[in-house]
């Protein structure tokens, strides 16, 4: 077993290549791994690496701490004071940060090498695009999966437009954003979100056994499976995003934004979802 770390002085994550897997780990669990512009700009990078690298025949992602990745870090959304004032800036902020992250969910899409999520804890916001645009997804018995965005007074963003509804279908995608509901592993995998949900304590040594084995297959046919497939999907994924981009631009606008995001912040970065509780089935 070799091991190669190419961190290129990164801050925000981890990367290394070990066992023909480059193992990409969100590293900011004071923030549960939601992701700073820096941190956003370095999965990319090293995404980069990975896909040029021939040493390496998988990609998998990864978190540090109780978390997966919590999306994009709202400390970094400029201050606000007048929302008629202060909207350009803001504005240009999510545009910004959009644009890079949809680099990253493009590259994944389009990445001619099999990836694999390992979603340890919360996948939210942007992390549950991380989870919707990997090949496969194995889950830890911890995990949870949240669309989150209505929270803060954002349209659905991180490829949900292009993914969510393909993978879950539509009346599980409206229940999925409209109530807040979060999923756990079992209902993840029953979603078809999750491939495979494991106990804590065996679920580092099982994603990575999963992940050894997608590096030693034929890449170049996975490739080939995979550019198939997502062709076969009417929307392309440069679409898709453009058209998320446009409604959240039209979200930031909106005065309910301000007021979810004062909320947001006022309650020291607790979950402050409001979820709709769905009567059982008769």
């Amino acid at each position: 077993m070799s091991r190669e770390s190419d961190n290129n002085n990164y801050k925000c994550i981890i990367y290394e290549v070990m066992d023909g897997v480059g193992k990409i780990t969100f590293n900011l669990p004071q923030y549960k791994n939601a992701l700073t512009f820096q941190g956003v700009k370095e999965t990319l990078d090293a995404l980069i690496k990975a896909e040029d690298d021939p040493k390496v025949g998988c990609i998998m992602f990864a978190g540090t701490g109780n978390a997966f990745c919590a999306g994009f870090n709202l400390k970094e959304i400029p201050a606000i004071e007048n929302i008629k004032d202060d909207i350009t800036e803001v504005s240009t902020h999510f545009r910004h940060l959009a644009l890079w992250w949809h680099q990253v969910f493009h590259r994944i899409v389009r990445m001619p090498k099999p990836i694999l999520s390992a979603v340890n804890g919360a996948a939210a916001g942007s992390g549950l695009g991380l989870a919707l645009t990997a090949d496969m997804v194995v889950a830890s018995e911890k995990a949870s999966f949240l669309c989150a965005w209505h929270t803060i007074g954002l349209a659905n963003d991180a490829t949900t437009s292009y993914t969510l509804v393909k993978i879950v279908g539509f009346r599980r995608a409206t229940e999925l954003m409209y109530t807040n509901r979060t999923l756990n592993a079992e209902e993840a995998r029953d979603w078809q979100i999750v491939n495979a949900v494991y106990p804590e304590q065996d679920f580092q040594d099982r994603a990575w056994e999963i992940a050894k084995q997608l590096a030693t297959a034929p890449t170049h046919l996975q490739g080939m499976a995979k550019e198939s497939f997502h062709m076969g999907w009417r929307r392309s994924i440069e679409e898709a995003t453009e058209f998320e981009i446009q409604n959240v631009m039209k979200s930031v606008e909106h005065p309910y934004f301000l007021e979810a995001l004062e909320k947001f912040r006022n309650k020291d970065n607790k979950n402050n979802i409001e979820q709709v509780t769905l009567p059982a089935s008769q």
